[in-house]
């Protein structure tokens, strides 16, 4: 991807104005923008509790005193950062098409984990980034960074991420989190081009670690609707390699939006009973509209 062609200033103004939802309190060690179950010296209030010596008199609430003839303080939730952390599927899949960059899958999604980042790092969140073809090496997960200055690194790991010929989804995504020690928010960017089954497995696999899971889908509008495909077509698995020359007849192509629009609907169905927030986007849309408009849209930004 060229990353200098929406790397703009006023796109990362933009984003700056984005927060990253998140259902659950955040538990990061660090203060930051993001509600917790910590009673400290934040912003939002709390609760009342008796006054008793020792603590702030600063917070005693005179009114409840006036009320009750009784000494409440006020106590207030800390403000801490979140812990973010982006799935990037790297399996051959993600490589799609692999002649045309400029609407390529994994390039788009690489755009994507970039944006989310940025927005992290701005808000003073921790963010780490998993690349999961590579996770088992040193070179597939990122440190956790805090700083928006460490940019121009997340840069450098995702343009050293390159697609696997074949990834086992599962058991990479249990590398990747085997040492998560506090929950979070945790973004799955993928196709998501694998059985239902295999879809349940891994957003069970992170709901299990208490993350607040977003899933991020990334199609190619090929794969969407066979557009540009001719009535004869050699098929290629992308991940195995193996041709087959086959004819797209009407009848075909009814076929394959029926198995696709049942694929995405059991996804979405999942998301939706699991408060896993959910969007699918087309890999030949702009980027810009996706992250600034799309992903609000349906609250995974606000």
């Amino acid at each position: 991807m060229n990353y200098d062609s929406f790397l703009t200033p006023l796109f990362f103004r933009k984003l700056q104005q984005l927060k990253i939802h998140t259902r659950r309190a955040a538990s990061g060690q660090n203060q930051g923008a993001h509600s917790s179950l910590r009673r400290g010296h934040g912003l939002e209030f709390a609760d009342f509790v008796p006054y008793a010596p020792g603590m702030d008199f600063r917070h005693i609430d005179w009114n409840a005193l006036a009320r009750t003839d009784r000494l409440f303080v006020r106590q207030f939730r800390e403000e801490r950062d979140l812990n973010v952390v982006v799935l990037l599927d790297t399996s051959a899949s993600m490589n799609y098409p692999p002649s045309a960059s400029d609407h390529n899958k994994l390039e788009f999604a690489k755009g994507i984990t970039l944006a989310l980042a940025y927005i992290a790092l701005a808000d003073g969140d921790t963010v780490r980034v998993i690349d999961l073809a590579r996770v088992r090496g040193k070179k597939g997960m990122s440190p956790a960074y805090r700083n928006p200055k460490s940019l121009s690194r997340i840069v450098q790991f995702l343009k050293d991420a390159e697609p696997a010929q074949e990834v086992d989804i599962s058991t990479a995504i249990r590398h990747a989190i085997a040492g998560q020690k506090l929950p979070g928010k945790c973004f799955l960017v993928s196709d998501f081009l694998y059985e239902e089954e295999k879809q349940i497995e891994v957003l069970d696999i992170l709901r299990g670690k208490s993350f607040d899971v977003a899933a991020v889908r990334i199609l190619s509008p090929e794969e969407l609707s066979l557009a540009g495909v001719g009535s004869q077509s050699a098929v290629r698995d992308i991940e195995t390699g193996e041709e087959l020359e086959i004819g797209i007849t009407p009848g075909l192509v009814k076929e394959y939006k029926r198995v696709l629009a049942d694929h995405l609907a059991s996804l979405e169905r999942y998301c939706a009973r699991n408060r896993v927030e959910y969007i699918l986007l087309s890999s030949d849309e702009s980027l810009e509209s996706a992250v600034l408009k799309k992903l609000p849209a349906v609250g995974i930004l606000h």
